[in-house]
């Protein structure tokens, strides 16, 4: 038992929910969910959760199997886990709980990594998790399909340094476009976007408002070319800008938008991306860039996938449904928090995948692993 009182890999990475932190009306739900279940409390039932979608476990019987290790007993502090008994229990945690701690752990990370128009981009995206019509009918999508869609905003600081910001969750019918504008809220920030919310009305909008935004043309836009500006960096990592220009978008019978920027990019793959822009202070290679990096919340998007438990779900209720996928993306935030604590330059999956081996064990196993790639 001794062992078990120092600080594991698994308390430390837990350690960033602080309950206390949390409004009074999430803390009267917490002790409402704990009343006359002392085993299952909601603070072991949210470790329990997170730490089955981390390891890729697929269902609450596989979940309850897990406990069959004594060392996970001696963690989440009991004896053993009936999966019946977590699946009554997970569907009574309330999905503003879970929102809450998403928040405040949003909230620790841009205090110790603040983000601004120069500093930081915004990249919104959507991704599709496909689900089984007959297990979830209240997701459908098409006429033999079901599915959830989640749209995200990942605040990108870097090539090494990515988070969740913030997210909607909606049936996949949904279009992007209409997600936008819950996203659209810092002052000054840049919002990288593909051409699922390309809007002649929503780029002048945005531009009104005094947001920046990076995005592609579709190929049937309108540009009308009111000036021809100098490329002085024609060469970028990724391709080589072809022309910089001032252009508005849009013309003939329909809406005609303000003065906007296109920066016409030919790719090492010789595709042509023309990008459109408010942002006229960065050079041409910078707004390239910029749409560039977008390709980072695919790859986030990637990860939850492919390394966490997203596209099975454990409860076929919407509220179990939403309630995974915020539990993957507060998992990746714990995640991320340790990341910046050790500075280093490993990946979320990276960390994970030491985490997997060294769980049980002291903190200091798990992070000195890190210490020399920071």
């Amino acid at each position: 038992m001794d062992k078990y009182n120092k600080k594991t890999a698994f308390k430390k990475w837990v350690s960033a929910i602080n309950f206390n932190e949390l409004s009074k009306e999430a803390q009267i739900t917490i002790k409402n969910f704990d009343y006359y279940h002392k085993k299952l409390n909601f603070e072991t039932t949210l470790k329990i959760l997170l730490h089955a979608v981390y390891e890729e476990l697929p269902s609450y019987r596989e979940i309850g199997r897990a406990f069959m290790d004594k060392r996970l007993c001696q963690e989440m502090g009991i004896e053993s886990l009936s999966h019946s008994s977590l699946s009554r229990r997970g569907a009574k945690i309330q999905t503003e709980v879970l929102m809450e701690i998403f928040g405040v752990l949003v909230q620790k990370i841009s205090q110790q990594r603040p983000s601004s128009k120069t500093s930081s981009l915004q990249l919104i995206d959507s991704t599709t998790i496909p689900l089984n019509k007959t297990w979830f009918p209240w997701a459908k999508f098409r006429q033999t399909k079901a599915g959830i869609k989640l749209h995200l905003n990942l605040c990108y600081l870097d090539k090494d340094n990515q988070y969740p910001e913030s997210f909607t969750i909606t049936n996949a019918k949904e279009q992007d476009r209409t997600q936008l504008e819950y996203f659209v809220n810092k002052a000054e920030a840049t919002y990288v976007v593909d051409r699922g919310y390309f809007d002649y009305k929503l780029l002048d909008r945005l531009h009104h408002d005094g947001y920046f935004f990076v995005t592609r043309t579709k190929s049937n836009t309108r540009i009308t070319v009111l000036d021809q500006l100098s490329v002085e960096q024609p060469e970028t990592v990724d391709g080589q800008i072809i022309s910089d220009q001032q252009v508005t978008l849009g013309g003939g019978v329909g809406y005609v938008t303000e003065r906007f920027r296109l920066v016409t990019l030919l790719t090492k793959g010789k595709k042509i991306l023309r990008i459109v822009t408010n942002r006229f202070d960065a050079s041409a290679s910078e707004v390239a860039d910029m749409y560039q990096a977008r390709w980072q919340i695919e790859l986030f998007f990637k990860h939850l996938k492919q390394n966490l438990t997203i596209k099975r779900l454990y409860s076929q209720s919407e509220q179990g449904a939403m309630n995974q996928v915020i539990l993957t993306l507060i998992a990746t935030l714990l995640t991320y928090l340790v990341k910046i604590e050790l500075n280093t330059t490993a990946t979320l999956f990276q960390l994970k995948r030491a985490f997997h081996y060294l769980k049980f064990e002291s903190v200091n196993q798990w992070l000195d692993q890190f210490c020399s790639s920071s």
